[in-house]
């Protein structure tokens, strides 16, 4: 079927994600790893850690250039259906964030399918945050200004981590930035049954994502996998939340969105017109760059609130 994409998208139209999973290690040796260089506006930096197993995960920090004061930060968690590695637009989409909201931007490494599965990612993601936590004087941060950012599989991370965050009361994050993500394995919801050939990504592949990175998960770690299986959000921090509207996770995103209003926390949600999947692949397009203006005033409101207590 063909989709009424806005005209600056015309090149996603023709990008489909392979079925077959093992293909995608090739595409990352392809594509290589991502280009973080710092230029005229920010510094980048190599954040280099040992996760909770040793395995070395090579992070970057970037920053506004000559910004001394502590600041506050932004983790990012890329997406790419925990297959694939950064992509040029995350970097830049990155980079973007620490000047237009005068912060720093923590850009996580995680280790991707098919040689790890669920709960790797979940894990490497965790052990980073709490890294940061504790190294924040270190790293002039102030982790008391901390947003969480993710999309797709990367909001996926975000959201389970912070659900680990409340179980283990772990100073929570201040708020999350949600751009389409991933929440639920069941594939319930409408958008599911009419999205099953959308460009990028879609439902045949969605349904062969889960079974793949569920492959070794214990049924009683699911809520952390397949986050809108938890029994609470009690304590979730205020939340961004973006879909696209032609995108199988345009509804899962908004009912995300409705649960955590059912529950209290503050949700600011928009579904993005003449969209689908990916649509941040460009990130020079009016849609990509209304969407950062959107999320920077959101987070710098966020940021300039008093600091309040937000433990469950």
């Amino acid at each position: 079927m063909k989709y009424d994409l806005a005209p600056e998208l015309s090149k996603l139209s023709i990008r489909r994600s392979p079925s077959n999973i093992y293909v995608y290690p090739f595409v990352n040796m392809l594509f290589g790893n991502p280009r973080f260089k710092s230029d005229d506006s920010v510094i980048v930096k190599k954040l280099k850690i040992k996760s909770f197993d040793d395995h070395k995960l090579n992070n970057f920090i970037i920053e506004p250039k000559d910004a001394k004061e502590k600041l506050p930060c932004i983790v990012f968690f890329h997406g790419g259906g925990f297959l694939l590695k950064a992509a040029r637009s995350h970097c830049e989409i990155a980079k973007e964030y620490a000047k237009t909201a005068h912060c720093k931007v923590v850009f996580a490494d995680y280790r991707l399918m098919p040689k790890y599965r669920f709960p790797f990612a979940l894990k490497d993601g965790y052990h980073l945050y709490n890294h940061i936590l504790k190294n924040a004087d270190k790293l002039n941060i102030d982790k008391d200004k901390i947003i969480l950012v993710g999309d797709s599989a990367g909001a996926n991370i975000a959201i389970s981590i912070t659900l680990k965050m409340i179980k283990e009361c772990v100073l929570l994050p201040k708020g999350e930035i949600l751009i389409y993500p991933v929440t639920d394995r069941r594939m319930q919801y409408g958008s599911m049954k009419r999205y099953t050939d959308t460009p990028v990504w879609d439902s045949k592949v969605n349904e062969i994502f889960w079974r793949e990175y569920l492959k070794f998960a214990s049924p009683n770690d699911m809520k952390y996998a397949s986050p809108m299986e938890a029994e609470t959000f009690k304590g979730f921090p205020d939340t961004y939340i973006e879909v696209a509207e032609f995108d199988c996770l345009h509804d899962e995103g908004i009912a995300f969105a409705k649960r955590l209003e059912s529950e209290g926390i503050p949700v600011v949600y928009n579904e993005i017109k003449g969209t689908c999947h990916g649509f941040e692949a460009e990130p020079e397009s009016s849609i990509v760059r209304d969407a950062m203006k959107r999320r920077t005033e959101w987070m710098n409101d966020l940021f300039t609130q008093k600091i309040y207590d937000n433990e469950p």
